[in-house]
């Protein structure tokens, strides 16, 4: 269905490769979403939101900072800071910047003759603000929208020329309406990089503007948590391409990342990570091969603090799941301690109580069957 949504909109929608400035914009920002072959757009829940879709920084429960280190080919490196701030009525708000160094290089004049060196730098800062449009606290479905405001410098020696653009998403989250099965799915949408051209002297050039949908799943295998997702991309730059990733959180923090990414020229695109997890502190690492240029290495550091905001009701719904599926399967018991944790939880939950009852009775009666058999 992506795939199809992105083909019915990619005639109008690219244009030729090469006609578009501040091509920085595409290169990505996280080691997470790097060693996932860039499919992020649905599945976006942190910090690194701000930059792939910023509908997801609603399902953010605390404040989170991101740092991440990028060193590129021939001495080219990139910055990132970026900053969330969630709040319980007024949405969740964010601020990033990013900054790809060149370096100094050789310049010559109009006669070919050596002159001092030159460098260049990309700049880009953005305000981002996500708020839910619909929100079921006790299911945890939820559809919300994003966006994020840029100003874009590029800086060739003394010349240079800025831009405002700015980035849309929709986030949708379905949890336990529709039952446990999708309750790990998330589904997303993002348009980013709207805006003015930058100009140098007389001559301009639009911004690469890309049009993605994505998904993602994550559910439990083994007793591991394993993500998988999947993003389909139409740049007005380029043709369409794909990425694939999968994440898979193993010994409670230690986390293990593949992706394929079919975008560029460079490489076979394929991409690896791993990452240490924990409750306010994570550590993520990114390899990428791009071929006869040599390899591409990102370090991340992402800070959660500040309270977390608690989805009680949400929780409360879980057991209560768990609950039915037990009692639908005949373990009483198991189904008792649910239902009974669901309404500890949440007092009002319409159901529980009602389930507990016909437990007891499910117990009486099958103790009776077992009187009768003796």
């Amino acid at each position: 269905m992506l795939v199809a949504v992105l083909a019915l909109s990619s005639k109008g929608y690219a244009s030729d490769p090469g006609t578009t400035g501040a091509n920085f914009l595409e290169l990505g920002i996280g080691p997470r979403a790097i060693a996932m072959g860039d499919a992020q757009v649905g599945l976006a829940d942190d910090v690194y939101a701000t930059y792939w879709n910023p509908a997801g920084l609603s399902q953010l429960k605390g404040q989170e900072l991101g740092l991440v280190d990028t060193q590129y080919l021939q001495g080219i490196s990139e910055q990132f800071v970026g900053y969330a701030l969630p709040t319980r009525q007024s949405g969740t708000f964010g601020l990033s910047f990013t900054y790809l160094g060149v370096g100094s290089f050789q310049g010559y004049d109009a006669t070919g003759t050596p002159t001092s060196g030159i460098n260049a730098s990309d700049l880009a800062g953005g305000l981002s603000y996500s708020h839910y449009l619909y929100s079921d606290p006790r299911t945890g479905a939820g559809l919300s929208a994003g966006v994020t405001g840029k100003w874009i410098q590029e800086k060739l020696d003394t010349v240079s020329a800025s831009a405002y653009a700015a980035d849309f998403g929709l986030f949708f989250t379905p949890g336990l309406l529709w039952g446990e099965k999708l309750d790990g799915l998330k589904t997303g949408f993002a348009l980013r990089n709207v805006g003015s051209a930058l100009t140098f002297d007389q001559e301009s050039f639009g911004l690469p503007r890309v049009l993605t949908e994505g998904a993602s799943y994550t559910g439990h295998l083994w007793n591991e948590s394993i993500t998988t997702a999947f993003d389909a991309r139409q740049p007005n730059d380029g043709p369409q391409s794909i990425g694939i990733g999968l994440e898979i959180l193993t010994l409670q923090s230690f986390v293990l990342r593949a992706g394929y990414t079919s975008e560029g020229d460079l490489g076979n695109g394929l991409r690896l990570g791993a990452g240490l997890r924990f409750k306010t502190i994570q550590i993520d690492y990114a390899y990428g091969n791009e071929g006869d240029f040599g390899n591409t290495q990102r370090i991340g550091l992402t800070l959660r603090f500040g309270p977390q905001q608690q989805n009680r009701l949400s929780d409360a719904q879980q057991c209560y799941d768990k609950g039915l599926g037990d009692y639908k399967n005949k373990r009483y018991s198991q189904a008792l301690v649910e239902f009974n944790k669901a309404l500890e939880i949440d007092p009002t939950h319409p159901q529980a109580l009602e389930m507990m009852k016909k437990t007891y009775e499910a117990i009486k009666q099958q103790n009776t069957n077992l009187l009768s058999a003796d």
